[in-house]
């Protein structure tokens, strides 16, 4: 069986003359888990064309400090990377292609390794509607590592309707200075470090001349709940219209969220979609800076922590009165543990929570994965170096042999119902005792 599976088979193999279930498969030491919070974001925000009857494409990528091999110049540092910019259209084929260097010069040291530190750039293509595909590669010019990221978008036919609005565009800083304004994108889709609300930009293309809407922001939550609504009343001109919308969300607990925006007449109702003269949405996140991209849900990551904290640590931190004191709690076990404190990554906790997301995709059945037998001894040990499985044994109930060279030690587990429920058979606490002194 091929040893890089690794999701739960859930089909039923006639063997034997019964019915056998596989077990999820582990990986072997040396696979590359995902281990934090990534320092290359990228935005595609599609609006009508100021110079046709076509779309336009904004493309904004954010590329961390961490991400580039800085050179020393002077007493400051600076680094180059390449950008290739591809968009490619619904039958594959290359629609339009951008190239082109950036230079990042005069940076401290201490800014050079950095993820919260970043280089933006931004470029635009003139497209019709459609649906593309857009694909960036970074390249650092010092190291010659290669990023890549790929996303799905679609551009809108502005033309089609006498009403729509563009996509929405998050902002980090709006400032008027002599009667101009001026606006920053925020790339990241965080919105987590904007604690009590968040602007956004977006345009409306008014052909039908209304003179004022009822704009609705609704954040919803995973399960498409409503987690917050505000609406505001907002004149509007004829044609082309820029807006900014401020959305006051408080406090957003850890997750993922859409942003839908609605556009209706000032005295509509408020729900029915046939009220609604557009809408648009995007999606947004809730995190703090420094935590893996895993965590969505700061008590279940305290409950994550039972395989290496003590029993008053998990008590302190579940006993804290507010989410404030309660990210602060957190956020000092981790800095406790931090081997390179001199640096912005905790590296303990990125591999920590990188082995529960592994486990959780791996392990899970009618429980989580991490709260599995499975999912402990990989949360606590990392990938074996050696599996060693036994299915279809004649004699024997399935089981597996995980073996770890530096411990000197194998785990068993055995699979006593015969649906994937792999039991530990060997001890462990002793031997995490053993690995830890």
């Amino acid at each position: 069986m091929n040893p890089r599976c690794g999701f739960l088979l859930i089909g039923l193999l006639l063997l034997c003359g019964g019915l056998v279930f596989l077990s999820a498969q582990v990986e072997v030491s040396g696979v590359r888990l995902d281990r934090g919070e990534s320092s290359l974001f990228v935005d595609a925000i599609s609006f009508a064309s100021q110079n046709g009857p076509d779309g336009r494409l904004d493309v904004f990528a954010q590329v961390g400090y961490d991400m580039l091999s800085f050179v020393k110049n002077g007493d400051l540092y600076d680094a180059a990377y390449e950008m290739t910019l591809s968009l490619f259209d619904s039958t594959d084929a290359l629609a339009n292609e951008k190239l082109w260097t950036e230079n990042v010069k005069g940076i401290p040291f201490d800014k050079t390794a950095s993820p919260n530190v970043f280089s933006v750039t931004h470029r635009s293509f003139e497209v019709k509607g459609g649906r593309y595909t857009l694909r960036l590669v970074v390249r650092d010019r010092e190291s010659g590592t290669s990023h890549t990221f790929s996303r799905k978008v679609a551009v809108l036919d502005f033309l089609a309707a006498d009403f729509s609005l563009s996509d929405i565009m998050l902002l980090s800083h709006v400032s008027v200075a002599g009667g101009k304004r001026s606006i920053s994108p925020s790339v990241s889709p965080n919105v987590g470090t904007m604690p009590d609300a968040f602007s956004v930009y977006l345009e409306v293309y008014n052909k039908r001349g209304v003179d004022s809407v009822r704009f609705t922001m609704d954040i919803l939550g995973q399960k498409s709940d409503k987690t917050l609504s505000v609406d505001t009343l907002t004149a509007l001109k004829p044609g082309r219209g820029e807006y900014i919308l401020r959305v006051p969300h408080g406090t957003l607990p850890l997750g993922d969220y859409r942003l839908v925006i609605s556009a209706r007449l000032p005295h509509a109702p408020l729900e029915g979609e046939e009220h609604i003269l557009a809408a648009t949405s995007r999606s947004v996140t809730a995190r703090w800076y420094g935590l893996p991209r895993s965590i969505k849900d700061l008590d279940l990551a305290i409950d994550q922590l039972k395989y290496i904290a003590k029993d008053d640590e998990v008590s302190k931190l579940k006993d804290a009165k507010t989410a404030d004191e309660k990210m602060a709690a957190f956020t000092d076990f981790w800095k406790k543990r931090d081997p390179n404190p001199n640096t912005p990554r905790n590296e303990k906790m990125e591999e920590y929570y990188a082995r529960v997301d592994y486990a959780n995709k791996h392990f899970s059945h009618y429980i989580d994965g991490w709260r599995t037998d499975m999912g402990m001894v990989y949360i606590m040990f990392g990938a074996p170096n050696n599996v060693d499985r036994h299915p279809f044994d004649v004699d024997a109930k399935p089981y597996e042999i995980w073996a770890y060279y530096d411990l000197n030690y194998s785990f068993v587990f055995v699979d006593q119902t015969g649906f994937g429920d792999y039991r530990l058979e060997t001890p462990v606490w002793e031997v995490w005792n053993r690995a830890r002194d």
